[in-house]
């Protein structure tokens, strides 16, 4: 017995780029054990989704490495200066 995402999770609305398919796609690719098996997932799954879905994965697999560099950036630091400024 199958059950939809209506039974699962109720009447809640995902946005579009955080639906459970989105998401347990991104899992699915992450998970995998070497890059080749990687690309080999992300082959599959973009003939299976389209190109529309796989752009949301690889945005949410892509997230931690813009973190990253966000952190880094001059930007962020001079934030982070000002904020410690302000508080008591």
């Amino acid at each position: 017995m199958t059950t939809t995402n209506l039974e699962a999770f109720g009447d809640i609305n995902f946005p579009e780029h955080l639906t459970p398919k989105v998401i347990h796609t991104a899992l699915f690719i992450h998970n995998a054990k070497d890059k080749a098996e990687t690309i080999t997932r992300v082959e599959f799954c973009t003939k299976d989704l389209g190109e529309k879905t796989m752009t949301y994965v690889m945005a949410l697999l892509i997230l931690p490495m813009l973190m990253d560099n966000m952190k880094q950036s001059t930007e962020y630091t001079n934030f982070i200066a000002s904020r410690k400024k302000t508080i008591n």
